[in-house]
């Protein structure tokens, strides 16, 4: 709390001593501070200020709520928290081009939709609107020095080859690598968790699983062609700046477990005592046809497991889900566009 007090008394004069003005004029592109950091494109960095304060306000709110807080600290944390929400609708709502800086230049910035809609800062009769700038995002291509000098150093066939496989096209004259926003990943440390959550929250996991499952420069693909075993710090080559083992693009493993799979907390228990099952399909079983995880907590061990069978018949959806005695577990299934549901069978153990 005292921390709350802290940065709303400092806060706003620290951005405008950082340079950023109130009404964001002639922001377009990275400021000083923290950002998106080792994306392909520029850092957002007024809006992951401005998102990060809203968030520690919320926290302290639904901390204080918990501990059964009531009050100033639980009505000031949700004051702060709402006031950083408004402020960051009225500038990158504005102008009802999706969610961005009311200077049109920087529209390639990142995050942007997917932080505007997975902090829920969007409201809901504007998710639609922004949902769908969201995917007039372009791919483009990158001149990393790695990159560049490879393509000098392979023969004729294989670029031929690669060409043909969409991993090269043409940057001016030059041959160069191409990242695409639809089969890889464009987004730095924090909007890849965004965006990846966004998606598969949003009734577009088919999405999310191609940009997993992509090829090229920007994509877990391109890190194995390059004989990794850890995650790289950065999407693209580097021999001697930055780590060929780092966490830093890690948040895709919560999705995995949470989306894929379909296990996460519960969004309002606390000690683990719930969870919520709630894995997402992908459109054919040739994309993916089992995946699996487990979530440890103090109660014991939650785990669901879910399998395509029988194929080349009637194809059957096969859920197994498992609760520890004292805890809690809520299965969330998927619907059919009409809006019926899902056909199921449920047994208990």
């Amino acid at each position: 709390i005292k921390w709350l007090g802290f940065l709303h008394k400092h806060f706003d004069k620290g951005m405008l001593k950082k340079g950023y003005l109130e009404d964001l004029e002639g922001y377009w592109k990275s400021g000083s501070g923290l950002g998106d950091w080792l994306g392909f494109r520029q850092r957002d960095t007024w809006l992951t200020h401005e998102g990060f304060y809203m968030a520690s306000a919320r926290s302290i709110a639904y901390i204080s709520e918990k501990l059964g807080g009531q009050g100033n600290a639980l009505e000031a944390a949700l004051d702060i928290s709402n006031m950083v929400k408004e402020r960051i609708a009225g500038l990158y709502l504005k102008y009802n081009q999706g969610f961005l800086p009311p200077d049109s230049r920087g529209k390639f910035m990142s995050p942007a939709q997917e932080m505007g809609l997975f902090s829920r800062i969007v409201p809901g009769d504007r998710r639609c609107n922004v949902l769908r700038h969201y995917f007039t995002r372009i791919g483009h291509t990158w001149p990393g020095s790695a990159e560049m000098n490879f393509l000098k150093h392979i023969d004729k066939d294989t670029k031929e080859s690669m060409r043909a496989a969409g991993e090269i096209t043409k940057r001016g004259k030059q041959d160069a690598m191409g990242w695409s926003q639809w089969h890889g990943f464009n987004e730095g440390i924090f909007a890849v968790r965004y965006a990846l959550k966004t998606l598969s929250e949003t009734g577009y996991h088919n999405v999310a699983l191609d940009k997993a499952t992509g090829f090229g420069v920007g994509t877990w693909e391109y890190m194995l062609s390059h004989n990794a075993t850890t995650l790289w710090e950065s999407w693209w080559r580097s021999e001697d700046l930055y780590s060929h083992n780092h966490p830093m693009l890690g948040a895709s493993s919560e999705w995995m477990v949470s989306a894929v799979a379909g296990l996460e907390l519960e969004p309002t228990t606390t000690g683990g005592r719930e969870v919520q099952f709630w894995p997402r399909f992908p459109n054919s079983a040739s994309t993916l046809n089992y995946a699996g995880a487990t979530q440890g907590t103090r109660r014991g061990d939650f785990a669901i497991a879910w399998e395509f069978v029988d194929l080349n018949q009637d194809t059957m959806l096969h859920i197994r889900a498992y609760v520890p005695p004292d805890g809690k577990g809520v299965l969330r299934l998927p619907e059919y566009r009409n809006g019926e549901g899902v056909d199921s069978i449920l047994k208990k153990a």
